[in-house]
Parts: C-alpha cells; structure tokens; sequence
C-alpha cells in the first residue's frame, strides 16, 4: 500500500514504511504510544504485553483450508519464498532469514498437494510456539473514479512529486493552487473526500472512463507536519475517541460540507503519487517486494519479525466474525512496531475498506518455526 521509476532493492521498504506510517496517522495522534492504534480508529485501546502466552498452534486445528483461502495462502506463500530463496542462498544470510525460507518451503510443498492436511502438516513439521497476543489493525487498497483531463465533475488532481527539492506548499495551499500549470497532475478525481483518504493509504486503484485500472502508489509528501482530523474532531468534543474510526470520518466529512475542507486543511502534510500499470488482481507492493494477498498478508516490524515470516493470526472482526487463518508477513509501516503490533491487508473492495476502518482488536499470532 512507492517507487520512482528507476527503483532501488530499498524503495520496497521505504515505500511500505511511509504507506503504513501515513495510515496509521489518519485518525487520531499518539501512534507511538505503546502501543496505542490511532491509525484509522482513534481507538484508545492498547495492546496487551506483548510477552503473553495465550494458546498454541496445537490447541486448535481449524486453520481455514477450503479452496479460495487455500489458494490465496499458497498465492502469498509463492510469492513470499521467491524473495526469500535468493536471500538465504547469499552467503552473508543470516539464521532468521534461513529459518524462514525453510518455513515457506515446506508449506509451498504442502500447498502443492492437493491431499496434504494443513493441520497436520503444522504439527508434523513445525516447533509448538506459543501465540501471542498482538493489537491488530487493519488496512486497504481504496479504489477511486479518475479521469486523465480535468472536467466540472473530475477537478480535484492527483498530482505527481514535484522536481527539484527544496521546501514545497501546504495542503492549504496546493489546493489553492499553488502547483497548478505545472504539468504535475497525474489523474483528476471527483471526491475530495477519497483523495484524502487514498494520501493517508499511500496506495491504491483508479478507475478510468472506459474502464481501466491504473494503481498508484506513494511517491512523496511535501514535508509538511501530520495532524491527524480525527484527534481534530475529538478535541473539539464532536466524537469520544473510542467512537472514531474511519467510516465515521468520512461519514462526518460528507454530513458536514461546508466544514468539510477547513477540517482536512488542518492537516497539512500532502502526498504525491506515481503512476504504474495494475497486473490482475495482485495487490500494491508491500516491503517484501511482492503484491500482497488481501487476507493473507501482514505487515509487522521487521526488526522482531522477519518479512516472510508465516503465522497463525486469530482476531475478533468489527461485522461479528472470527478471522483465524495462516498469514503471510510482506509488509512493514513505522507505526507497526514491536511484537505486540499487527497490521492485516484487508484488500479494495468494500468489506475490506469497512474491516480496514473499524479493526482494533486484540488477537493472537504464532510465528512458525520448522521442526528441524
């Protein structure tokens, strides 16, 4: 949820890390408590220790193996373990990154076997790990109407990152039009409300007049400091934090018009976008350097969780649902930090933006680990 044309092996991560640090910010400030969720929700929750023991991966075995999420994980398996086979091959590889190529070995050749049991396959070939307990939060690939020329309807642009460093204008400003005429704008888009919701994803699709998707991806901001709308409308006593998420907001936004631009406006920081083709229904990049699956994927600090990684995550959903299923970690974000955070790619349709916009809930991971 990136890269300039002439991407570095770095850009990846670099890319992901603002995607994620920019969702995070959207809603509500203090992201760096400990570990307090303010990206998308507002919520005040926390966390538990992150040293928590709660169950294993034995204590249950109704990891989900119907068809579609069995194709799903062996699609994020796949492609998880082209990266990480060219990494353990190097000679300067370290044990972690060794170890969990190995893991996604093992599951590849066990998602390759129609007959293979998930389950049983876990016990046979994996150490027990105790599941720990994770605040996990959630977020999507938004998908907005564009067009390529500016008409009454589609006037708000998408712009490009500017050339040349040096200090660039406020939010306030560029939609004032401080950047117009210089040939930056990318698409134009209808609702300004979407576009400021797509900056704080960093990534996502547009869909075209005759029916293109064009996916656009994080390529800068103007420097300027983030203050997230959704602390902006509890301290003015509209919402209670824990009533603040996502939906809420852009359902105030749109409720409010006329206070509608002066609220964004409060934030100053603005996002700049690049332009790549979208390739079937693959995901944005995620720090791995591979799309990632909607469901399936993760991010997670790589400092205590090595990309790559595969665990059994089990959380409560916001519709009433038990998420409890095999996930892949393709993805990082500042605001993802330490062994007690976790953010899951919930996809770009609406059910994974309306998870996305309301997920903070307590769960648990257990991160794989071969038996030999």
């Amino acid at each position: 949820m990136r890269r300039w044309a002439q991407p570095s092996r770095c850009w990846p991560l670099i890319d992901a890390v603002f995607r994620r640090a920019l969702a995070c910010l959207v809603i509500a400030a203090g992201c760096g408590a400990a570990p307090q969720v303010a990206d998308r929700t507002g919520a005040a929750s926390r966390a538990a220790a992150p040293g928590s023991a709660t169950r294993t991966l034995e204590s249950t075995s109704d990891v989900a193996t119907d068809a579609p999420s069995r194709k799903a994980l062996e699609r994020a398996i796949t492609e998880a373990r082209a990266v990480l086979a060219k990494r353990a091959a190097l000679l300067d590889a370290t044990t972690a990154t060794r170890e969990t190529a190995h893991t996604l070995e093992i599951l590849a050749d066990a998602l390759r076997d129609a007959g293979a049991s998930l389950p049983d396959v876990l016990a046979r070939s994996f150490r027990t790990t105790p599941a720990r307990e994770v605040f996990v939060t959630g977020y999507h690939e938004p998908t907005l109407a564009a067009r390529r020329k500016a008409d009454a309807t589609f006037r708000h642009p998408i712009y490009r990152m500017p050339a040349g460093g040096g200090p660039l204008p406020t939010r306030a400003e560029i939609e004032d039009g401080a950047l117009a005429g210089r040939g930056l704008e990318l698409f134009w888009t209808d609702d300004p409300v979407e576009l400021f919701f797509l900056q704080v994803q960093g990534s996502g699709r547009l869909r075209l007049e005759d029916g293109t998707i064009v996916r656009i991806g994080y390529a800068g901001n103007n420097g300027k400091t983030y203050t997230a709308i959704g602390s902006v409308l509890v301290q003015r006593g509209v919402f209670r934090r824990e009533e603040v998420t996502a939906p809420v907001i852009k359902a105030w936004l749109r409720a409010n018009p006329s206070q509608a631009d002066a609220l964004m406006r409060t934030n100053s920081r603005y996002v700049f976008f690049s332009a790549r083709p979208a390739t079937g229904d693959e995901g944005p990049a995620g720090a791995l350097g591979v799309p990632l699956v909607p469901w399936r994927s993760v991010a997670v600090d790589p400092k205590v969780t090595p990309l790559g990684s595969v665990g059994r995550l089990v959380v409560p959903l916001p519709d009433g649902s038990t998420f409890d299923a095999l996930v892949v970690a393709m993805d990082a974000g500042t605001a993802i930090t330490g062994p007690g955070r976790l953010d899951l790619f919930c996809g770009p349709d609406a059910r994974g933006e309306q998870i996305a916009g309301e997920l903070r809930h307590a769960g648990t991971v257990a991160w794989l680990r071969p038996a030999r």
